[in-house]
């Protein structure tokens, strides 16, 4: 089986200027993931896609392979399943399609080696993503999604509410090729705790992950 991962690292950001670049706990952040998916040493390749000169040295550095940035993947209407379908057609040799974020900056080795093994290890799946189970009370505008107000659970008790980190998504090439989207139709849901489930969005976001990682985890 042949294996490879892609992570888009782009260096304009609408929401955060810069986001990709910026400082968390004494590293930039496009290091967090690079260096983590090069610890679990489970990929035949990994690629970095990038309209960054900075970013692509880097990724040299790494022993990576860099990808220039298509134009029309840089805007905000392209998604990540959009990112995934284009590396496939360039990139069609792998069996199994990875793709991970800068965004998700604490995904440790470890659990990216496990999502690896179980996919690759279990005909029962075509695909992973790592998530959180939140045991909350969830509405959907105004509609109640997994309890029923007028008959309140105790909160341990509430159903589950699954959420993707959209750290870590793999999908083997035939469902890919099938679905067109990162996720398939028989997905392995690994759960991961709250400080690899940090996901960086808004300046917000950033605060918190400098929180968590210095105070609560002495990074």
């Amino acid at each position: 089986m042949k294996t490879a991962c892609f992570i888009p690292i782009k260096k304009n950001s609408e929401r955060v200027p810069g986001k990709n670049f910026r400082v968390l706990n004494g590293r930039k952040l496009y290091e967090y993931i690079s260096e983590h998916v090069k610890q679990a040493n489970v990929f035949d390749d990994v690629y970095i896609d990038t309209n960054s000169e900075e970013i692509a040295e880097y990724a040299q550095k790494m022993g990576f392979k860099t990808i220039a940035r298509k134009p029309e993947l840089t805007l905000n209407t392209a998604n990540g399943n959009d990112l995934l379908v284009y590396h496939f057609h360039e990139y069609p040799g792998y069996d199994y399609y990875f793709q991970m974020f800068a965004t998700a900056p604490y995904l440790q080795p470890e659990t990216i080696k496990k999502c690896y093994d179980r996919l690759l290890a279990s005909e029962e799946y075509d695909s992973c993503f790592t998530a959180t189970e939140n045991h909350g009370f969830y509405w959907l505008a105004d509609n109640p999604i997994n309890y029923r107000p007028e008959i309140l659970p105790r909160s341990q008790d509430i159903l589950a509410v699954t959420e993707e980190t959209t750290g870590l998504y793999g999908i083997h090439r035939d469902a890919l090729a099938r679905y067109r989207c990162r996720i398939g139709r028989r997905p392995y849901i690994h759960v991961v705790n709250k400080f690899e489930a940090v996901d960086i969005n808004t300046e917000e976001d950033l605060k918190v992950a400098e929180y968590i990682g210095k105070v609560v985890y002495g990074l």
